[in-house]
């Protein structure tokens, strides 16, 4: 009698990140930081090579616009919507973005002290060789997002959802999703130093040589005694 067929079970991939396309639009007339301002509406503006101290944008709207080559000592992004905009080699030492939303924009170069993105919205987004401080995603949904050969100092996502989330070649020292609710985060690619609350890495993916790396980590969330 002939043995019944098995099936090798595999984990199913991760699905990835489905993140638009994206290009500066081509005409676009300058504009000073200087002058940004709460509510206001910002269409094709090129804010380049400027310098600021505290900028408010706090329920501003931005389309089709670029942050290249310029540092603010602060920005307030509060409420924000932000759309098909693009920060390029752009440095802020505090960010603040408390409930915004942006959606099919591009950060690349950026230098973040802190960005307090808590209870943001954010879809289709890449970052691309960013350092981050203190990233601040509490209670926050960031949906289709790619972080691309980025540093993170500390990546604090207490509460959020993070739905189809990658972090290839990205470097994160501490990083906590305690009571995040997680799908599709792929964490292959992500150079992990520290995990707080491990067990709520549920719903993540990791390679065995990342796990090997934190078995320290993984056995003290579990009680075991490392001799």
């Amino acid at each position: 009698m002939s043995k019944p067929a098995t099936r090798t079970k595999t984990a199913a991939e991760p699905k990835a990140p489905n993140i638009a396309r994206f290009a500066p639009a081509e005409h676009l007339h300058e504009a000073r930081l200087q002058l940004l301002e709460r509510e206001g509406s910002y269409d094709s503006a090129r804010f380049f090579d400027q310098r600021a101290d505290e900028l408010d944008a706090l329920l501003a709207t931005f389309l089709d616009c670029v942050f290249e080559h310029s540092q603010a000592a602060a920005l307030t992004l509060d409420r924000a919507r932000i759309s098909r905009t693009m920060f390029a080699e752009y440095g802020v030492a505090q960010l603040h973005a408390v409930g915004a939303g942006f959606a099919d924009c591009l950060f690349t170069g950026c230098r973040f002290g802190s960005f307090a993105a808590m209870e943001s919205a954010v879809h289709s987004v890449e970052m691309r060789d960013c350092h981050i401080g203190y990233l601040n995603l509490r209670d926050a949904t960031w949906r289709d997002v790619r972080l691309v050969d980025c540093v993170i100092d500390e990546f604090d996502a207490v509460g959020a959802q993070l739905t189809r989330v990658a972090f290839p070649g990205t470097r994160i020292e501490s990083i906590n999703l305690q009571h995040a609710t997680v799908s599709d985060v792929d964490l292959r690619g992500a150079r992990l130093h520290r995990i707080e609350n491990v067990e709520y890495l549920r719903g993540t993916t990791m390679s065995l040589d990342q796990i090997a790396d934190l078995a320290a980590a993984f056995a003290a969330s579990l009680g075991i005694r490392v001799a």
